[in-house]
């Protein structure tokens, strides 16, 4: 087992799933705040890449016109938290960094798990190439990078080798994954703390 995920594995036999959820809360709302109205007034799906304990899928899964709602996390303890917390949306153990998943959405959402993989251009090609429906939007977010300085010691702090990129190296890569319409934020900043850094991009 890779040690981000057992570190998750850990974190959810402790319940720290739930701070995680209370502490993303204020960035997430302004995220899911992005999904255009153009795909949220027709039915659309939704997939959340490292749902954790599912709360964000749970969420998107009562907007009325959401006919579809998957939450995918490599740490075992989480998805058994996400299916005990919600009946209704589907979730799957997936390896992230190898997978074989093959669905489309109209909405890709992720919040604070590019920065673990070893290989987070692979990811948003496979994105790209298999999981995002053409028109569909990529929201990823992010609270480790250079700028946001705070972050910095997490990698030590977790015993956690993690990708230390500046902001315009994380959009750089979505632009040259293909993406378009990439727009950029920083939601929640406050003294000591640049907020989480948002790209939200589209596939035409």
């Amino acid at each position: 087992m890779n040690k981000p995920i057992k570190l998750f594995d850990d974190w959810a036999k402790k319940d720290k799933d739930k701070g995680m959820e209370k502490n993303h809360s204020f960035s997430v709302k302004k995220m899911i705040n992005l999904i255009p109205e153009r795909i949220q007034k027709e039915p659309f799906s939704f997939i959340d890449i490292g749902c954790g304990n599912g709360w964000v899928v749970k969420k998107i899964q009562k907007r009325k016109n959401c006919i579809k709602a998957v939450g995918i996390d490599g740490s075992k303890n989480m998805i058994k938290k996400a299916i005990e917390n919600d009946k209704k949306s589907e979730y799957l153990k997936l390896d992230i960094e190898n997978m074989k998943y093959k669905v489309s959405f109209d909405i890709v959402f992720s919040m604070e798990v590019f920065y673990y993989f070893k290989k987070p251009n692979n990811v948003l090609k496979y994105i790209y190439q298999n999981i995002l429906n053409k028109k569909g939007c990529l929201i990823l977010g992010i609270d480790h990078y250079l700028e946001n300085k705070s972050s910095l010691t997490w990698g030590k702090e977790l015993g956690l080798d993690i990708h230390s990129l500046s902001i315009n190296e994380w959009k750089n890569k979505v632009k040259k994954t293909g993406f378009s319409n990439i727009k950029t934020y920083q939601f929640g900043s406050m003294p000591n703390w640049s907020g989480t850094y948002v790209i939200y991009a589209e596939k035409n």
